[in-house]
């Protein structure tokens, strides 16, 4: 009975210890802490980093589209008048021809 006895005050006491050791870390960041607080930091920079590049490229690409659209445009534009140009002086060249052959 006195061996049970001290075997429940010893259980006893290494688990107040247990607590006490426990509470005492309250307020205070461990190295497994700080570790942890660095990879966070470390991983939302990254992250950070990454959807910034994503935005940069996104805006090239929308930048580098509408400059592409524009070119075009004005090509089309070029290309109409050059056949309106074209079509006109064929019309006075078939006018002038016809105009020799009477």
């Amino acid at each position: 009975m006195k061996h049970m006895h001290a075997l429940g005050l010893r259980l006893f006491l290494a688990c107040a210890l247990v607590f006490l050791v426990a509470g005492c870390g309250e307020g205070q960041d461990g190295s497994a802490e700080k570790a942890g607080k660095a990879i966070d930091e470390a991983v939302q920079k990254g992250t950070d980093s990454v959807n910034e590049a994503v935005e940069n490229a996104g805006e090239a690409v929308s930048d580098t589209l509408e400059s592409a659209a524009d070119g075009i445009k004005d090509a089309t534009d070029s290309t109409g008048e050059a056949m309106n140009d074209a079509e006109t002086k064929a019309g006075d060249s078939a006018t002038e021809a016809a105009a020799l052959k009477d």
